[in-house]
Protein backbone atom coordinates (compact mmCIF):
# COMPACT_ATOMS: atom_id res chain seq x y z
CA UNK A 1 0.00 0.00 0.00
CA UNK A 2 2.81 2.17 0.67
CA UNK A 3 4.45 1.59 -2.03
CA UNK A 4 1.40 2.33 -4.25
CA UNK A 5 1.12 5.53 -2.89
CA UNK A 6 5.04 6.32 -3.11
CA UNK A 7 4.50 5.65 -6.70
CA UNK A 8 1.47 7.59 -7.24
CA UNK A 9 3.31 10.43 -5.44
CA UNK A 10 6.65 9.72 -7.66
CA UNK A 11 4.52 9.85 -10.43
CA UNK A 12 2.55 13.14 -9.93
CA UNK A 13 5.61 15.14 -8.81
CA UNK A 14 7.46 13.80 -12.84
CA UNK A 15 4.14 15.31 -13.85
CA UNK A 16 4.32 18.49 -12.62
CA UNK A 17 7.83 18.67 -13.53
CA UNK A 18 6.53 17.74 -17.13
CA UNK A 19 4.46 19.81 -17.23
CA UNK A 20 6.32 22.67 -15.85
CA UNK A 21 8.96 24.67 -18.20
CA UNK A 22 10.59 27.72 -17.89
CA UNK A 23 8.97 30.59 -17.40
CA UNK A 24 8.04 32.51 -20.27
CA UNK A 25 10.39 35.68 -20.26
CA UNK A 26 8.23 39.28 -20.35
CA UNK A 27 8.10 40.80 -23.62
CA UNK A 28 10.07 43.67 -23.88
CA UNK A 29 8.16 46.50 -24.46
CA UNK A 30 8.61 47.97 -28.72
CA UNK A 31 10.54 51.65 -28.60
CA UNK A 32 9.04 52.98 -31.78
CA UNK A 33 12.41 53.73 -33.83
CA UNK A 34 12.09 57.68 -35.45
CA UNK A 35 12.22 57.66 -39.20
CA UNK A 36 15.54 59.07 -40.50
CA UNK A 37 15.09 62.57 -41.85
CA UNK A 38 15.78 62.91 -45.37
CA UNK A 39 19.11 64.78 -46.66
CA UNK A 40 18.39 67.43 -48.66
CA UNK A 41 19.03 65.01 -51.82
CA UNK A 42 17.83 61.69 -50.75
CA UNK A 43 19.04 59.76 -53.95
CA UNK A 44 22.36 59.68 -55.16
CA UNK A 45 23.02 62.73 -57.28
CA UNK A 46 25.26 62.29 -60.12
CA UNK A 47 24.53 64.76 -62.91
CA UNK A 48 25.90 65.50 -66.31
CA UNK A 49 27.18 68.64 -66.55
CA UNK A 50 27.61 69.91 -69.92
CA UNK A 51 30.21 72.50 -71.23
CA UNK A 52 32.17 74.17 -74.72
CA UNK A 53 35.42 75.35 -74.76
CA UNK A 54 35.58 79.25 -73.28
CA UNK A 55 39.01 80.07 -71.64
CA UNK A 56 39.39 80.72 -68.61
CA UNK A 57 36.09 79.66 -67.66
CA UNK A 58 36.03 76.05 -68.96
CA UNK A 59 38.92 74.45 -71.10
CA UNK A 60 40.67 70.98 -70.92
CA UNK A 61 44.15 70.69 -69.60
CA UNK A 62 46.84 69.06 -71.30
CA UNK A 63 46.14 65.93 -69.06
CA UNK A 64 42.80 66.07 -70.18
CA UNK A 65 40.92 67.32 -67.24
CA UNK A 66 38.17 69.91 -68.10
CA UNK A 67 39.26 72.73 -65.75
CA UNK A 68 38.59 76.51 -65.05
CA UNK A 69 36.83 79.51 -63.06
CA UNK A 70 32.87 78.08 -64.69
CA UNK A 71 33.96 74.75 -63.41
CA UNK A 72 35.55 75.55 -60.23
CA UNK A 73 32.36 77.40 -59.00
CA UNK A 74 29.92 74.53 -59.61
CA UNK A 75 32.16 71.58 -58.76
CA UNK A 76 32.31 74.02 -55.49
CA UNK A 77 28.82 74.33 -55.17
CA UNK A 78 27.85 70.80 -56.13
CA UNK A 79 30.41 69.13 -53.77
CA UNK A 80 28.22 71.45 -51.25
CA UNK A 81 25.30 69.72 -52.16
CA UNK A 82 26.20 66.24 -52.25
CA UNK A 83 26.67 65.91 -55.96
CA UNK A 84 29.10 64.04 -58.22
CA UNK A 85 29.89 65.61 -61.76
CA UNK A 86 30.27 64.37 -65.41
CA UNK A 87 31.47 66.48 -67.98
CA UNK A 88 30.18 66.24 -71.39
CA UNK A 89 31.66 68.03 -74.13
CA UNK A 90 29.60 69.93 -77.10
CA UNK A 91 28.53 72.77 -78.97
CA UNK A 92 26.42 75.20 -77.34
CA UNK A 93 23.10 74.61 -79.71
CA UNK A 94 23.47 70.56 -79.00
CA UNK A 95 23.88 70.88 -74.83
CA UNK A 96 20.91 72.89 -75.10
CA UNK A 97 18.80 70.22 -76.61
CA UNK A 98 20.56 67.86 -74.41
CA UNK A 99 18.59 69.83 -71.95
CA UNK A 100 15.21 70.12 -73.54
CA UNK A 101 15.42 65.89 -74.29
CA UNK A 102 17.29 65.60 -70.56
CA UNK A 103 20.59 63.97 -71.76
CA UNK A 104 22.27 66.89 -70.33
CA UNK A 105 21.38 67.45 -66.70
CA UNK A 106 22.89 71.07 -65.65
CA UNK A 107 24.61 74.01 -68.03
CA UNK A 108 26.96 76.84 -66.37
CA UNK A 109 26.82 80.29 -67.49
CA UNK A 110 23.26 80.67 -68.59
CA UNK A 111 21.09 83.36 -69.05
CA UNK A 112 17.41 83.00 -67.87
CA UNK A 113 14.85 83.80 -70.14
CA UNK A 114 11.34 82.92 -70.83
CA UNK A 115 11.36 80.45 -73.54
CA UNK A 116 14.26 78.31 -71.72
CA UNK A 117 12.10 78.02 -68.69
CA UNK A 118 9.67 75.85 -70.29
CA UNK A 119 12.39 73.27 -70.41
CA UNK A 120 14.56 74.38 -67.56
CA UNK A 121 14.83 75.01 -64.05
CA UNK A 122 17.13 78.10 -62.90
CA UNK A 123 19.46 78.45 -60.16
CA UNK A 124 20.01 82.01 -58.00
CA UNK A 125 22.82 84.83 -60.13
CA UNK A 126 25.93 82.86 -59.06
CA UNK A 127 27.98 85.28 -61.87
CA UNK A 128 28.17 89.10 -62.79
CA UNK A 129 28.58 89.01 -66.93
CA UNK A 130 30.10 92.28 -67.80
CA UNK A 131 32.33 93.43 -70.70
CA UNK A 132 34.93 96.38 -70.09
CA UNK A 133 36.85 98.36 -72.80
CA UNK A 134 40.91 97.43 -73.28
CA UNK A 135 43.33 100.18 -75.01
CA UNK A 136 46.66 100.47 -75.89
CA UNK A 137 49.21 101.00 -72.61
CA UNK A 138 48.77 104.68 -71.42
CA UNK A 139 46.09 105.54 -73.30
CA UNK A 140 43.03 104.74 -70.64
CA UNK A 141 43.64 108.01 -69.55
CA UNK A 142 42.82 109.82 -72.52
CA UNK A 143 39.43 108.65 -72.39
CA UNK A 144 38.42 108.50 -68.88
CA UNK A 145 36.08 110.80 -68.61
CA UNK A 146 34.05 109.73 -71.99
CA UNK A 147 30.86 106.75 -71.97
CA UNK A 148 30.91 104.96 -74.91
CA UNK A 149 28.79 106.61 -77.04
CA UNK A 150 30.82 109.70 -76.19
CA UNK A 151 33.72 107.95 -77.49
CA UNK A 152 32.50 106.56 -80.39
CA UNK A 153 30.90 110.50 -81.65
CA UNK A 154 34.97 110.81 -82.12
CA UNK A 155 37.33 108.80 -83.79
CA UNK A 156 37.37 105.94 -81.66
CA UNK A 157 37.21 102.61 -83.33
CA UNK A 158 35.85 99.66 -81.16
CA UNK A 159 36.93 96.40 -81.81
CA UNK A 160 34.13 94.00 -81.02
CA UNK A 161 33.16 89.61 -82.08
CA UNK A 162 30.77 88.54 -84.02
CA UNK A 163 27.76 87.13 -82.49
CA UNK A 164 28.73 88.23 -78.91
CA UNK A 165 26.00 89.68 -76.99
CA UNK A 166 27.27 92.81 -75.42
CA UNK A 167 24.11 93.64 -73.91
CA UNK A 168 21.36 96.19 -74.11
CA UNK A 169 23.78 99.51 -74.78
CA UNK A 170 26.44 98.48 -77.34
CA UNK A 171 23.45 96.64 -79.15
CA UNK A 172 21.34 99.89 -79.35
CA UNK A 173 24.59 101.74 -80.79
CA UNK A 174 25.55 98.82 -83.38
CA UNK A 175 21.82 98.86 -84.66
CA UNK A 176 22.26 102.85 -85.20
CA UNK A 177 23.24 103.79 -88.92
CA UNK A 178 25.20 107.07 -87.40
CA UNK A 179 28.03 104.49 -85.86
CA UNK A 180 27.99 101.95 -88.18
CA UNK A 181 31.30 102.36 -89.16
CA UNK A 182 32.88 102.88 -86.04
CA UNK A 183 32.08 98.88 -84.94
CA UNK A 184 35.13 96.53 -86.18
CA UNK A 185 33.66 93.08 -86.19
CA UNK A 186 36.10 90.05 -86.37
CA UNK A 187 35.33 86.36 -86.57
CA UNK A 188 37.48 85.32 -83.22
CA UNK A 189 37.97 87.72 -80.00
CA UNK A 190 41.69 87.21 -79.92
CA UNK A 191 41.97 88.80 -83.59
CA UNK A 192 41.30 92.15 -81.08
CA UNK A 193 44.02 91.75 -79.83
CA UNK A 194 46.38 92.02 -82.68
CA UNK A 195 44.40 94.88 -84.27
CA UNK A 196 44.73 97.04 -80.99
CA UNK A 197 48.44 96.67 -80.91
CA UNK A 198 48.63 97.33 -84.89
CA UNK A 199 46.58 100.22 -84.33
CA UNK A 200 43.97 98.96 -86.60
CA UNK A 201 41.38 99.91 -83.66
CA UNK A 202 41.20 101.99 -80.61
CA UNK A 203 39.89 99.52 -77.88
CA UNK A 204 37.63 96.79 -77.81
CA UNK A 205 35.69 94.83 -75.46
CA UNK A 206 36.10 91.55 -73.55
CA UNK A 207 34.86 89.78 -70.64
CA UNK A 208 37.55 90.36 -68.04
CA UNK A 209 38.67 87.18 -66.78
CA UNK A 210 38.75 86.10 -70.35
CA UNK A 211 40.83 89.27 -71.21
CA UNK A 212 43.30 88.86 -67.89
CA UNK A 213 43.96 85.64 -68.89
CA UNK A 214 44.40 85.91 -72.88
CA UNK A 215 46.68 89.18 -71.88
CA UNK A 216 48.85 87.40 -69.14
CA UNK A 217 48.84 84.18 -72.29
CA UNK A 218 49.82 85.99 -74.62
CA UNK A 219 52.73 88.11 -73.52
CA UNK A 220 51.00 91.61 -73.42
CA UNK A 221 51.19 93.18 -70.30
CA UNK A 222 53.06 96.32 -71.59
CA UNK A 223 51.32 96.63 -74.35
CA UNK A 224 46.80 96.82 -73.83
CA UNK A 225 45.65 98.15 -70.05
CA UNK A 226 42.15 98.35 -68.72
CA UNK A 227 40.21 100.93 -69.22
CA UNK A 228 37.47 102.13 -66.37
CA UNK A 229 34.59 102.02 -68.84
CA UNK A 230 32.31 98.76 -67.90
CA UNK A 231 29.58 97.87 -70.05
CA UNK A 232 26.52 95.40 -68.10
CA UNK A 233 25.54 92.54 -70.25
CA UNK A 234 24.01 90.62 -67.29
CA UNK A 235 23.99 88.08 -64.84
CA UNK A 236 24.44 84.27 -65.12
CA UNK A 237 22.60 81.66 -63.58
CA UNK A 238 23.06 77.56 -63.68
CA UNK A 239 20.36 75.82 -65.80
CA UNK A 240 19.29 72.40 -64.78
CA UNK A 241 16.86 69.95 -67.18
CA UNK A 242 13.16 69.82 -66.18
CA UNK A 243 13.04 66.51 -67.47
CA UNK A 244 15.91 64.98 -65.61
CA UNK A 245 16.27 67.06 -62.68
CA UNK A 246 14.16 67.84 -59.63
CA UNK A 247 13.28 71.24 -58.02
CA UNK A 248 14.59 70.11 -54.75
CA UNK A 249 18.26 69.58 -56.14
CA UNK A 250 18.07 72.93 -57.67
CA UNK A 251 17.51 74.37 -54.39
CA UNK A 252 20.49 72.27 -52.60
CA UNK A 253 22.57 74.29 -55.31
CA UNK A 254 21.07 77.67 -54.06
CA UNK A 255 21.58 76.36 -50.29
CA UNK A 256 25.51 75.86 -51.50
CA UNK A 257 26.00 79.04 -53.44
CA UNK A 258 24.96 80.96 -50.48
CA UNK A 259 26.91 78.98 -48.39
CA UNK A 260 29.91 79.26 -50.77
CA UNK A 261 29.52 83.38 -50.43
CA UNK A 262 29.32 82.89 -46.77
CA UNK A 263 32.60 81.33 -46.13
CA UNK A 264 34.63 82.92 -48.58
CA UNK A 265 35.07 80.35 -50.81
CA UNK A 266 33.56 81.74 -53.73
CA UNK A 267 35.54 84.67 -53.58
CA UNK A 268 38.70 82.80 -53.90
CA UNK A 269 37.99 81.28 -56.52
CA UNK A 270 36.91 84.28 -58.69
CA UNK A 271 40.30 85.79 -57.23
CA UNK A 272 42.44 82.76 -58.55
CA UNK A 273 41.12 83.65 -62.01
CA UNK A 274 40.99 87.61 -62.22
CA UNK A 275 44.86 88.50 -62.25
Amino acid sequence: MKRKLLFGLLSCFVLVLAGCGEAPEPKKPQVKKEAAKPSIIAAKCQLNMGWDPWEPYQYLTPDDKVQGLEIDLVSAMAKEAGCDLNFVQKNWMNLLNGIRNGSIDMLGGASRTTAREKFAHFSDNYRHESFILYVRKGESGKYSELNLKQLLDGDFRLGVTQDYIYGEQVSELQDNESYQGKFVSVPTTEVNYYNLVQNQIDGFLEDPFVAAYTIKRKGLQDDIEQHPLEVHSGDVAIMFSKKSVKQETVDAFNKALAKLKQNGEYQKILAKYSH
